[in-house]
């Protein structure tokens, strides 16, 4: 009896040992001692300081600091984790910005949003090496670039010596040229010609410096892809995931051409509707064959992509 009452505790003990490996959830540390928790979904609020930016037409570009400001802690309350500030448009034949330019618009919104709050995770859409440091210098956390770490080549080394997170988004050629830049016929798919090329950016990256867990790729919807790319991209989540080593991953659909295009909506702002739809086609694949699936959405409308996640994070998680 004493001999099973002991395996008895010894299965009871490996089973509760299992739980909390279950339970467990990955983290991304942050500048500061802090952390992004994967144990929802994240939810990455849009502030473009921008006078061409596709969707709001240059609503939050002015002399007027407080507007965006404003605008930031609006979604912050409205529960996103992270406002993504950006001062470069990047939208399909777009010009580049100068540095000076693009630090005169985002430093001082990035000041102000941490003087507010010093809790709201703030991440720098760049692909400017020097706007990126003078960014996390005024308290940013995460650097987002959209061209993976190759517009500028001293990106990498400077995001491995600051030790911050880096966003490394999949992208070819650049917004003047990417659209010309979607044929992956050289690959079997778009899905694996995107996962081969992001995970080329990963290495690169890590072999810079940038440990494994301060990487989070994007697919680039939307960057040098077509309607149908997308459209795969988006269904093939949980086969690149799988391929990038369970790495976190953040999509952007939001408001972007393909849905106009499928849903016949001219109107950017008008596109909301069709962002959940492609959200929830990005989490669906991601939970078909794993339960631990780390996703980031990076949208314009946070009150309602927010409402749409808690749910289907509830269902998903019911028994």
């Amino acid at each position: 009896m004493s001999e099973l009452l002991a395996l008895l505790r010894r299965k009871t003990n490996a089973v509760e040992r299992n739980q909390n490996v279950d339970k467990a959830t990955r983290v991304v540390p942050l500048p500061r001692g802090r952390y992004l928790h994967f144990n929802e979904t994240i939810i990455m609020g849009i502030l473009n300081i921008t006078p061409d930016s596709f969707s709001d037409c240059g609503k939050y570009y002015s002399n007027n600091v407080n507007n965006a400001v404003d605008q930031a802690m609006q979604m912050y309350k409205e529960g996103a984790h992270i406002i993504d500030v950006g001062g470069e448009s990047t939208r399909p034949g777009a010009e580049e910005v100068g540095v000076d330019e693009e630090l005169r618009r985002v430093i001082p919104i990035i000041t102000q949003i941490r003087q507010e709050s010093s809790d709201v995770i703030i991440s720098i859409d760049t692909r400017q090496a020097i706007v990126a440091k003078a960014a996390i210098e005024a308290r940013a956390d995460i650097v987002n670039d959209v061209s993976g770490g190759t517009h500028d080549p001293n990106m990498l080394s400077i995001l491995a010596s600051m030790k911050v997170p880096i966003i490394l988004m999949h992208m070819r050629g650049n917004p003047k040229t990417m659209q010309s830049l979607t044929n992956y016929s050289e690959h079997e798919s778009v899905v694996v010609g995107v996962t081969k090329e992001l995970m080329e950016r990963s290495h690169a990256a890590e072999a810079a410096g940038i440990h494994r867990w301060l990487q989070i790729l994007d697919p680039g919807i939307g960057f040098a892809k077509n309607i149908n790319g997308n459209l795969s991209l988006l269904k093939g989540a949980d086969i690149m995931r799988k391929s990038c080593n369970n790495l976190p991953f953040l999509f952007g659909p939001s408001r972007k051409g393909f849905i106009g295009k499928i849903s016949g909506e001219d109107n950017p702002a008008e596109r909301d509707f069709g962002t959940i739809a492609a959200c929830l086609a990005a989490l669906s694949s991601s939970h078909e064959e794993s339960d631990e699936a780390c996703n980031i959405l990076r949208v314009h409308n946070v009150k309602a992509v927010k409402q749409t996640v808690l749910v289907y994070d509830a269902i998903q998680n019911a028994e």
